[in-house]
């Protein structure tokens, strides 16, 4: 494959040869075969999605967290015995 001049270097280093991808977003634990049920693993996606999401009450504590100082937190963390 020959580049054009207008091509830039940086473009030609990120060029990647074409792997025949389709497209397909992969989703881990999914997998699909031509008798799967496209419902059902819909619906297991759905409730790994609500199994790993953080509740309110984790997303405030992050939140803090996240804002206090760094002595804080290796208090928050010494209390949690990490």
């Amino acid at each position: 494959m020959r580049y054009l001049k207008t091509q830039k270097p940086l473009e030609r280093l990120l060029e990647l040869e074409d792997r025949g991808d389709n497209g397909q977003l992969e989703l881990p634990g999914l997998a699909f075969s031509d008798g799967d049920d496209l419902s059902a693993a819909l619906k297991e996606l759905e409730q790994e999605i609500d199994r790993i999401q953080l509740s309110e009450e984790e997303v405030e504590l992050l939140r803090r967290f996240r804002k206090t100082s760094t002595e804080n937190r290796r208090m928050v963390l010494q209390i949690l015995g990490k």
